[in-house]
């Protein structure tokens, strides 16, 4: 194979000027421009930047320009042999593998020339000279670029730019602004069927489907009269109150916050998530002398209470859960988040292999597994009181642990969050729409009364603890651990409207702002396409949920079983089957789609001993770590393969009964919407399963460079299928 250097040292010698440039032209690119978003422009840029292969001792590593836009980091490289994205299988259409937005960084790392290292803080300017810049992302990803060959006057120029553009002190200087007002609308107004909350019909139609018939949606918060970080509408018990006496008894809760209705269970008690009461001495300044302040306490909170036990068919006192002694508090959490960080920014082989000696006792002295522990628990508990009483769960503000708890509750007893429509749905009604404050929790902004490191992960232990549950029940649920950690990194795109602001309130000032005169709309997360090929959403379908709920597969598992119980006095090796396949459906799960699951309480193991650490989200990045052929991607994909595999012979099958060439070319065949579903529609795909190599880390990131005798070991994505019975002609099958 010939080299760049070999085609210009020795070209032929018919060989013109022109047919020089075109080879060169294959190996490097002069015209260096980031790819821009609409509204996104260039602020700096800085030349001749080393960006860094981690876990090199900065040893490794490409020389390219480094530019910073009002959206993104990004690095670009003239080399085009160093683009390494064949090895790397999501492609997000927004940004590419060298883009860092500028919401995901956490933190900015400064080391100047001896070695000296110190974070650089938000509204700082930076004047001596650096020589390694390391950039800590929200993803827990490392980037180092290093200054040795730029010019000075560059260097501190994009070292302050990206610390005055990663770090805004108001929330119109966000990019997503500068987005909204240049994006095109689309005109479709849908968003993948996911329901906003955003009108009173998506309420009802929550209310309809749990068969509420003693809670009503109200409006009482029409304009945020009442509640500045409620939603508009959301739901009351039937016949509570008169709107003055709302108006009243919302002035005793903190940030005037009413209880509201979360779910209702199947045998009619409700779970409700209610705020803390102001203390007695603040009350008794609001009311003055008409009422004594324990009265006006007492008279309204029992009316709510009472109007909370009427709605209840059982007719039960509610169960009061106050999660601020339940759960682990804030600033726990936030600063088992930190310990769990310094266990995970790690750069350097040595430092990797030092702290590899002792990793277990210092992954538990993070107590970052604990805390998903304790929550896991306190849902639980919930969830088993719920079957016999009213739950009324509360914090001083019922925004926080209430969106966790209320959320891990549902999930626990309606399978119908299991799915992914419902789980976004339940994101959205928990969490965006009843006020979780995203845009102040995830340091979008940085208040001056904060430091950034002030960063409560609440939303990512929710993820984790769901995370959890998957392990426990791989078949209960639709979507793969791959679509929780691309939601994960989808919080920090900064320019969906889902995961950008405090509350409902903020979003529609950001809507109607008479700033630019005009109405400013964006992207929701759950529009998926805006994001991702359908190649890509491929893989956040679960397998093992496609064998359990689709009619064919169950069908076909059925019997199976049947058939293996049969022959199982004279082919004993079968019981190791059905033991595989009792395990495969998951524990205390029924093949059965339908009917069995209806109602059906995941009972999980809450133990900290229990838990794991989820290495997809959190040791992606970390290639010491990555298990070259093998991990959870593996088994993944040879699911993947299985259901293919028994669709095809489900449609061979009923081919042959057809018992005609015509006919049988007629049948189609059932997608299952897995990655080999589509595997071979395009030449793209197949070229892409060629040439992809499996790591722990897959799909995110990619197996390093490999020589020809290393991808002679490696397992390229496509050996999956070089031994299947897949028949990809899903219009008609001859065989």
């Amino acid at each position: 194979m010939k080299t760049f250097k070999s085609y210009v040292d020795n070209p032929d010698e018919d060989e013109n000027d022109e047919e020089i440039k075109k080879r060169a032209s294959s190996f490097f690119q002069n015209d260096l421009n980031p790819h821009l978003l609409p509204g996104e422009k260039t602020v700096t840029e800085a030349d001749s930047v080393l960006c860094f292969v981690p876990f090199t001792e900065k040893k490794q590593g490409i020389s390219g320009k480094l530019f910073i836009t009002n959206f993104k980091l990004t690095f670009l490289t003239g080399d085009r042999s160093s683009y390494d994205q064949q090895n790397r299988r999501q492609r997000n259409k927004l940004i590419d593998d060298g883009d860092i937005p500028l919401t995901n960084i956490e933190s900015i790392y400064q080391v100047v020339s001896g070695g000296k290292r110190k974070k650089l803080l938000p509204n700082t300017t930076v004047s001596t000279l650096t020589k390694y810049l390391e950039i800590h992302c929200k993803d827990f990803r490392t980037h180092v670029f290093g200054f040795k060959f730029t010019p000075k006057d560059q260097i501190k120029k994009i070292t302050n730019a990206v610390i005055h553009y990663a770090f805004p002190s108001k929330s119109w200087l966000l990019y997503a602004y500068e987005y909204a007002k240049n994006l095109q609308p689309t005109g479709n107004g849908t968003v993948s069927n996911t329901p906003l909350y955003s009108n009173a019909d998506d309420w009802e139609r929550e209310l309809n489907r749990c068969g509420c018939t003693k809670w009503n949606v109200c409006d009482v918060n029409r304009g945020y009269c009442v509640s500045q970080s409620m939603p508009e509408r959301f739901v009351l018990p039937m016949n509570l109150m008169s709107y003055d006496e709302l108006m009243k008894a919302a002035s005793q809760f903190n940030e005037n916050r009413l209880p509201a209705w979360c779910y209702t269970h199947t045998n009619g008690a409700s779970l409700v998530r209610m705020a803390e009461m102001y203390a007695e001495s603040e009350l008794a300044d609001y009311v003055g002398n008409s009422l004594s302040s324990e009265m006006y306490i007492r008279t309204y909170c029992n009316r709510l209470k009472t109007a909370i036990q009427l709605a209840d068919v059982n007719k039960g006192y509610p169960v009061e859960m106050d999660l601020t002694k339940l759960c682990p508090s804030l600033k726990d959490v936030q600063a088992s988040y930190e310990r769990l960080k310094e266990l995970i920014f790690i750069d350097s082989g040595k430092d990797f292999a030092v702290q590899d000696i002792s990793w277990f006792s210092s992954l538990e002295g993070t107590k970052w597994l604990t805390c998903v522990s304790q929550c896991l628990k306190v849902a639980c508990d919930a969830a088993k009181h719920l079957e016999n009483h009213t739950v009324i769960i509360k914090e001083p503000d019922s925004r926080h642990y209430c969106c966790l708890i209320s959320s891990l509750v549902q999930i626990l007893l309606d399978r119908h969050f299991r799915t992914r429509l419902g789980f976004q749905s339940l994101i959205q009604r928990e969490w965006v729409a009843m006020g979780y404050p995203f845009q102040r929790e995830g340091c979008l902004v940085q208040d001056s009364s904060k430091s950034n490191t002030e960063y409560i992960p609440l939303f990512l232990l929710f993820l984790d603890c769901v995370w959890q549950l998957t392990q426990q029940y791989p078949s209960g649920f639709a979507f793969s651990e791959t679509y929780l950690v691309t939601l994960w990194d989808s919080v920090h795109m900064g320019i969906f409207e889902t995961f950008l602001f405090d509350c409902c309130h903020q979003r529609s000032r950001y809507h109607i702002d008479a700033r630019w005169q005009q109405r400013l709309f964006l992207p929701s997360t759950w529009d998926w396409n805006v994001q991702f090929s359908d190649d890509d959403q491929s893989f956040f379908n679960n397998p093992l949920y496609v064998m359990k709920t689709n009619p064919d597969v169950n069908e076909a598992l059925n019997k199976a079983k049947y058939l293996q119980s049969s022959l199982r006095s004279k082919i004993p090796t079968q019981e190791l089957y059905s033991y595989e396949l009792q395990n495969l459906e998951g524990s205390n799960l029924c093949i059965d789609g339908t009917k069995s699951l209806k109602g059906y309480r995941l009972t999980p193991l809450t133990g900290a001993a229990c838990m794991k650490l989820w290495t997809q989200c959190y040791l992606r990045w970390q290639t010491p770590a990555q298990i070259i052929g093998g991990g959870n991607p593996s088994q993944y994909l040879q699911q993947c393969v299985m259901v293919e595999e028994i669709l095809c012979l489900l449609h061979k099958i009923e081919a042959l009964k057809k018992n005609s060439a015509k006919s049988a070319n007629s049948l189609a065949r059932t997608r299952s919407d897995l990655v080999f579903s589509m595997a071979l529609d395009t030449p793209r795909t197949t070229e892409l399963l060629a040439n992809t190599y499996l790591s722990s880390s897959f799909p995110f990131s990619s197996v390093q460079r490999l020589s020809r005798e290393e991808k002679s070991v490696f397992t390229p994505i496509s050996l999956f299928l070089e031994h299947s019975t897949i028949d990809y002609d899903y219009s008609n099958d001859d065989d």
